[in-house]
């Protein structure tokens, strides 16, 4: 049956491996995919720190939400997945396919299955994160917020299959990792085709979904506007890697007949995609952080000076003193009576403290008069510390 022949096949080259295997392992592509492993997650956990410091200390949060938690989850994840592959360049992966004897390439295809299901989590993780940070930004937006549902749960859909499919590939099972027992396989290259373009493609919509509220704000200016897309479409940059990680898979697939060495630069980009993933949805919440950095480094320069005539404007992070806080009350617009109502928006009930944060006009158009969940939207000009020739007054007229 030519049908039942091209959705079945085996798992892993049959034949004779009579190759020797290198006297240190890991090789060849092995050693990549290795120094890969070791390295980025100590850089991805910088970021994580830095999202959950922002978090705790600067915006003072008093409880964390969802994505905060999955973000937390998906970093172990991403450890377990790097260490996994780490152990997996000690069995074979990426050598060239003549350095195999038969124990070499059952252990070689026995790690690709395992490191598998730990990168199809990443993916989840980091793209759930990105998708309900944008719901909790802009989900008083109907339309918006059901298409990030509509996102999410493609992603989930799809991922879980990809799970399932390469657990229950192969029947039996063990037959993954000893293609010389009697059974069959799916067809992988249809597989790794499908599910990679379905990847490529929620990373695509998650870089997108964001650009089309931003440039509906009303208060941001287009410079302004061009910042807040660099940060929240940083997922581009995980697309792209998922781009090259797809192509050089199929070619691997069906372009080569040395596939564990090609396969050493694939998972090498692997190991690249879910990182940078979570560092896109780690590095979307460090506003208050660059602000606070950026205000610093004005005042040291003495960039800020020119400014200095000016009534300081406090962020939401800096605790403002008590004489301040009526005086910023009352500078706070107001809304029409009514236009929040309870917190509702149509169907849809704004969590707490996000009502009186974010408005809609018309449906069509956002504005930032007030602070969002992430202080993303915050897009005042502030300064959190006094100017050098401000604080040079000061002592002088103390003096």
């Amino acid at each position: 049956m030519p049908y039942h022949s091209s959705v079945f096949e085996r798992a892993s080259p049959l034949g004779t491996f009579n190759g020797t295997p290198p006297d240190h392992l890991p090789a060849e592509n092995g050693l990549h995919v290795w120094r890969v492993a070791v390295v980025m997650p100590f850089i991805t956990f910088i970021f994580v720190a830095l999202r959950f410091y922002t978090r705790t200390y600067l915006l003072r949060a008093k409880k964390y939400t969802i994505d905060d938690y999955i973000v937390a989850l998906t970093m172990l994840v991403c450890i377990a997945h790097s260490v996994l592959m780490a152990i997996a360049t000690y069995n074979g992966m990426g050598l060239h396919i003549w350095q195999y004897d038969a124990d070499l390439n059952s252990r070689y295809y026995l790690w690709v299955g395992i490191t598998s299901e730990f990168y199809v989590l990443g993916l989840c993780g980091f793209k759930s994160a990105l998708i309900l940070m944008y719901i909790q930004l802009f989900g008083v937006y109907d339309r918006f917020r059901w298409t990030c549902y509509g996102t999410l749960f493609f992603c989930v859909s799809y991922l879980f299959c990809n799970m399932m499919t390469e657990f229950f590939g192969c029947h039996p099972i063990k037959k993954k990792w000893e293609p010389g027992l009697p059974g069959e396989c799916i067809n992988s290259t249809a597989a790794a085709t499908f599910y990679g373009a379905c990847n490529m493609a929620s990373d695509l919509i998650i870089a997108i979904l964001p650009l089309t509220m931003i440039w509906k704000l009303q208060v941001a200016t287009r410079r302004q506007k061009i910042g807040l897309s660099l940060v929240l479409s940083c997922g581009f940059i995980a697309w792209a890697v998922a781009v090259a990680r797809w192509g050089i898979a199929i070619f691997n697939l069906v372009g080569t007949a040395d596939r564990p060495w090609w396969a050493g630069v694939s998972f090498t980009l692997s190991i690249l995609e879910i990182h940078t993933g979570l560092i896109c949805a780690c590095v979307a919440t460090l506003g208050p952080l660059w602000k606070m950095a950026y205000a610093r480094v004005k005042d040291w320069t003495g960039w800020s000076s020119q400014r200095s005539t000016k009534v300081a404007t406090w962020p939401s992070f800096v605790r403002k003193p008590a004489d301040t806080q009526s005086s910023d009350e009352t500078k706070k617009p107001s809304r029409p009576s009514g236009y929040w109502g309870n917190g509702d928006t149509g169907s849809y009930k704004a969590p707490a403290g996000r009502a009186n944060r974010m408005s809609s006009l018309h449906d069509t158009t956002l504005n930032t008069n007030c602070e969002d969940e992430y202080s993303l939207l915050d897009i005042s000009d502030w300064r959190p510390t006094a100017s050098r020739e401000d604080r040079s007054q000061r002592s002088a007229e103390n003096v």
